[in-house]
């Protein structure tokens, strides 16, 4: 889903004789006018001045926090506790609302404070035979660089791909929550961290694009596991050094953050275009890799363009007019993230041994009381439990996971058996290549026959002292590593 939201004229913008050109005609048409075109020009008379933009929904300046929150995000909340991974963020030029839109005010809460009230609601409305359990996490993409806005301490974190093809970020804090109010709690003391500078465009200019996670696990008893991901997302404005009059460490942020929506920009057009377009590269930037899901991935996603209805904003609103409009040709295929019971089985593996470990402290009589628990008696007691039919399926598994590692690495054996064989062959190629050339340096021509080849082979010959060429050397090097790690895998 793709929105467009129309934001007030500004005091500044009034003050410098700025006129409005943005207007929303219906609820899901917008129309732009250029300021610059002369009526008066014989040249362009037929061509209209005005340009119509289609979207999901769209809001003018008269719009309050709970319509667009109603519009736009408000369901995505049961389609995260129904195990699906969803996104909405917030894209447009700098000073345009996007994080009033997320954040908000005390007075008018944001989509953020909204969407995790009534997330936790609709966990306390659930029925009792459902187990949930939500945490989050919160970070900012600063000049090409992540940071963890709940422990800044940790530096620069990197993203990591799973073998799911999931971008994550490794390290990245994640706590636990009970209620909406911990939640913000946690966000405002994320937001005091956050980078922001004032610019001629925007007195409190977000530096950064910053991420909240919240994810939700829910496991019905004796059922599988299901965890749904939110993403919500604020983004840094693009921007005009022009306009924001920066200068020095400021203008380099602007480029790394224009860099960003650039890459941004380029992905949501190859995403319009997949038909014809092959390969869409996300690894131009961090925050395209992770936005991979939310872009074309396992996710709803819920894109809210920002723009000023001001003529001295006529580019910056064009520009985020067009690619918010390409940005509703895109489709993408979500999938319940679903884990296998075995995963269940496991969470009660855990929680039966900590229930053991507290009675090997608390019952008289038992082996191993107080710090010093019989671990043994701890660990028959599983095995005692594990007569069930589901651990019985958990060890089948483990059986097979374990015998396809041991089928790979015979497979690998072979493989390098091979490679060493190869080798070595091809070094003995060299050694009667090289031979041949000192015999005929020395002008006794070519050897005899192999005969002559064996006999040369020698060490105590004199040819052998000539250096080995770099490409022998090399092959000499990669078949003692071959031998290592043929040695290293019969073990």
């Amino acid at each position: 889903q793709v929105a467009l939201r129309i934001r007030p004229m500004s005091a500044a913008e009034l003050a410098e004789g700025a006129r409005p050109i943005a207007h929303r005609v219906d609820e899901q048409v917008v129309v732009l006018r250029d300021p610059m075109q002369d009526p008066n020009d014989v040249l362009h008379a037929s061509r209209s001045r005005e340009k119509s933009y289609v979207f999901d929904v769209a809001f003018d300046s008269t719009a309050t926090q709970e319509t667009v929150y109603r519009a736009t995000t408000q369901g995505l909340v049961a389609v995260v506790i129904s195990g699906f991974n969803a996104t909405v963020f917030a894209y447009g030029p700098t000073g345009c609302g996007k994080t009033y839109t997320m954040l908000g005010t005390d007075g008018e809460p944001g989509i953020c404070a909204r969407t995790l009230g009534e997330l936790f609601q609709a966990i306390e409305d659930t029925s009792g035979d459902v187990e949930y359990k939500v945490s989050m996490s919160y970070l900012e993409i600063y000049n090409e660089m992540i940071r963890d806005l709940l422990n800044p301490s940790l530096g620069c974190l990197q993203l990591r791909e799973d073998a799911g093809g999931t971008v994550q970020v490794a390290g990245i804090t994640e706590v636990s929550a009970i209620n909406a109010d911990e939640v913000m709690q946690l966000l405002a003391r994320g937001n005091r961290q956050r980078t922001q500078e004032p610019t001629a465009a925007n007195r409190t200019s977000s530096r950064s694009h910053a991420v909240l996670q919240v994810t939700v696990r829910r496991r019905h008893r004796g059922r599988g596991l299901r965890h749904g991901r939110l993403f919500m997302i604020d983004l840094a404005g693009s921007e005009r050094a022009a306009q924001t009059q920066n200068r020095g460490q400021r203008m380099k942020e602007g480029a790394h953050i224009n860099r960003s929506l650039l890459a941004l920009g380029n992905c949501i057009k190859a995403l319009s275009h997949r038909a014809s377009t092959k390969y869409i590269n996300y690894r131009d930037s961090k925050l395209t890799r992770l936005l991979k899901d939310s872009l074309g991935g396992n996710s709803h996603t819920v894109m809210i363009a920002h723009i000023s209805p001001a003529s001295t904003a006529f580019e910056e609103s064009r520009s985020t007019l067009a690619y918010a409009h390409r940005a509703k040709s895109i489709h993408t295929t979500v999938r319940h993230n679903l884990l296998s019971v075995s995963y269940s089985v496991m969470a009660d593996l855990r929680r039966e041994i900590q229930r053991l470990k507290g009675q090997g402290d608390a019952e008289p009589g038992r082996p191993g009381q107080g710090e010093h628990r019989d671990i043994p008696y701890i660990h028959a007691q599983v095995r005692l439990r594990g007569t069930r039919p589901e651990l019985g399926r958990v060890r089948e598994e483990m059986l097979g996971a374990c015998r396809e590692r041991a089928a790979l690495h015979h497979h690998l054996l072979l493989r390098l058996e091979g490679t060493a064989l190869r080798a070595q062959h091809l070094l003995a190629l060299a050694r009667r290549t090289r031979r041949g050339q000192r015999w005929s340096e020395e002008g006794q021509g070519e050897p005899d026959g192999p005969g002559d080849g064996e006999g040369d082979s020698d060490t105590g010959h004199e040819w052998l002292d000539v250096p080995e060429p770099p490409n022998v050397a090399v092959a000499h090097e990669n078949i003692a590593a071959l031998l290592e790690e043929q040695g290293r895998l019969r073990q």
